[in-house]
């Protein structure tokens, strides 16, 4: 499309001490990024202009914590046992599941997760990837998924050893040959990836650390999800899951954390003090009845943990279930939350994509919300939480390419793309019945 103007659209320009107005922005898609943004710009130079009126854009929303994996689960049988606590519902739903991928569903859950996060206005995925039957290429196949939607993406094979046969190790060169590959990837990069520190042993751990300090890559561990991960732990190896990591020297700024429901207000302290990332994830802490995380401080990011893809229905869970808090949690910070997976993100990158200004790349969610009452920068929060939401996207851009507009996929045949993945779905149900 080369140089183009969008025209007339309510533009919010951060979602944490943005501005809010109406005017321009005019965008280089070559490049990829923001020309110009304000009012009544000039269009001399512009190959297209599209008008937007009263339709409101934001930076594009990003999932900070993603198991694309389970794309394919939505509607999937039964657990033969219910699970009475969080290590069942591991070893009895999610563990079969992901030893019943193969490179098809893998790529599938992929097509199908990044389809959907099109749809609901996601940019950029941070996801956390596991499929012990192909280690091998995994991240490669989902990295086609990546390329064929569009969106932007953070990559990562989550290590362990629950299943023996050299996992740990087969899964640490994933992660390194993976990293290689997309060191000049304009929308793709690694991290690397650990399960919960129970399932890992030392001498694989350190070889997680090895290869961090090596190559400079955080950290993407799911630590202290439940008690249970600490008290497995020091059962196990002598040292609690956060000491575990720093003997290794990885609390570092750019490592991610995730879940920490079970951190102590020392830990916290610690964790706040060192800066280290700190991802939230409200539905499946519910979902998986271990409890909420303290968001009292740190450096707290927001995911899915494969929920679905729709971040902002984490955003409105994250506010009212911090509403029972005492006192309730400040009415701005799911907002900076979803500005910080924006920032983990695009920092990993080399890139901004938190906020609209002149030379961020053009990374935008598009929404037809028409509010009944006044919207500005200091309400947009009341707004997510009482009404704008998921439903009112309209339009999804990355790079400044179009991957969804006026509501219409443009990257893949969406008909075509759902018929694959249904019979995708139905296969790994299949394997999932031989593993119960």
């Amino acid at each position: 499309m080369g140089i183009f103007i969008i025209k007339n659209i309510n533009i919010l320009t951060s979602f944490d001490q943005g501005e809010f107005f109406k005017g321009d922005l005019k965008i280089d898609s070559n490049t990829g990024k923001v020309l110009e943004i304000g009012e009544n710009l000039n269009s001399a130079g512009t190959e297209k202009q599209v008008d937007m009126s009263d339709k409101l854009v934001t930076p594009g929303l990003v999932v900070g914590h993603h198991h694309l994996y389970s794309a394919l689960a939505r509607g999937m049988p039964a657990p033969r046992k219910t699970p009475e606590n969080f290590l069942e519902t591991l070893k009895y739903l999610w563990w079969i599941l992901d030893r019943a991928l193969n490179e098809n569903t893998v790529y599938l859950s992929g097509m199908a997760g990044l389809l959907g996060a099109a749809r609901l206005g996601v940019t950029g995925v941070i996801d956390h990837h596991a499929s012990p039957s192909f280690i091998e290429g995994s991240l490669f196949t989902l990295a086609k998924a990546f390329r064929n939607i569009g969106l932007r993406g953070m990559l990562s094979y989550e290590v362990t050893d629950r299943n023996g046969k050299d996992e740990g190790i087969r899964a640490i060169q994933e992660n390194a040959d993976f990293a290689k590959t997309v060191e000049s990837d304009p929308q793709l990069n690694a991290a690397v990836g650990a399960h919960a520190s129970f399932t890992i042993k030392d001498s694989t751990m350190d070889r997680v650390g090895v290869l961090c300090h090596d190559t400079g890559l955080p950290l993407h561990i799911h630590l202290l999800e439940s008690g249970q991960d600490r008290t497995i732990s020091i059962e196990k190896f002598g040292y609690d899951p956060l000491t575990r990591l720093e003997q290794r020297g990885l609390l570092r700024e750019q490592d991610m954390i995730v879940h920490g429901v079970d951190l102590k207000p020392e830990e916290l302290q610690k964790l706040n003090t060192l800066k280290v990332n700190l991802l939230h994830n409200p539905r499946s802490n519910m979902n998986n009845r271990v409890g909420r995380s303290s968001l009292r401080q740190g450096k707290w990011a927001i995911g899915t943990d494969g929920i679905d893809s729709d971040i902002l229905a984490e955003v409105r869970t994250s506010f009212f279930r911090g509403r029972e808090d005492h006192p309730p949690i400040d009415f701005s910070l799911p907002l900076k939350m979803l500005k910080r997976s924006q920032q983990i993100l695009g920092k990993s990158q080399g890139i901004e994509i938190s906020e609209i200004k002149k030379g961020s790349v053009a990374d935008f969610t598009f929404f037809d919300y028409h509010s009944p009452t006044p919207l500005n920068a200091d309400n947009f929060a009341g707004h997510v939480f009482f009404g704008l939401s998921s439903w009112a996207v309209c339009g999804t851009m990355v790079g400044g390419k179009w991957i969804m507009q006026d509501r219409k996929i443009l990257s893949v045949d969406e008909k075509e793309t759902s018929q694959a993945t249904r019979l995708g779905a139905k296969a790994l149900y299949l394997e999932m019945e031989k593993l119960q």
